[in-house]
């Protein structure tokens, strides 16, 4: 199996399943986040997971071609998120805020179709173009 198939299979899964999971239990993960915001400490930790994370599929992913390339610039948005986490957490209250303010339901869609997509191009497409 190579990277784009692994990290297609890996990220779709997270992200239906992160999906659904908010999806069932939305007031409860809008008062998580809204505390997360709050907690210096959680928020170090959580970019600091977020930045390897983020740095080990653009260090192990750097195809520019096909659909692998939304892998490459998930790497890359995962990366510039553990950033931010770990460099500017007075914008996560801010963001947390601005996300509180939409319905939460629309924005979830996002995350679900982008899911949807990596799965359906890690366990069907299975192919470069």
């Amino acid at each position: 199996m190579n990277y784009s198939i692994f990290w297609a299979r890996l990220l779709g899964l997270y992200a239906v399943i992160l999906s659904i999971g908010m999806f069932f239990h939305l007031k409860q993960y809008q008062t998580l986040m809204a505390d997360l915001a709050q907690n210096p400490l959680i928020l170090m930790t959580l970019g600091m997971i977020t930045l390897f994370l983020g740095l080990g599929i653009v260090l192990s992913h750097r195809t520019c071609r096909g659909w692998p390339i939304l892998i490459t610039i998930l790497g890359y948005w995962i990366t510039f998120k553990g950033i931010v986490l770990l460099f500017f957490p007075q914008w996560v209250s801010k963001i947390v805020t601005m996300w509180q303010s939409y319905n939460s339901y629309v924005v979830l869609a996002p995350t679900l179709i982008l899911g949807l997509i990596l799965l359906i191009c890690g366990f069907i497409v299975k192919r470069h173009f």
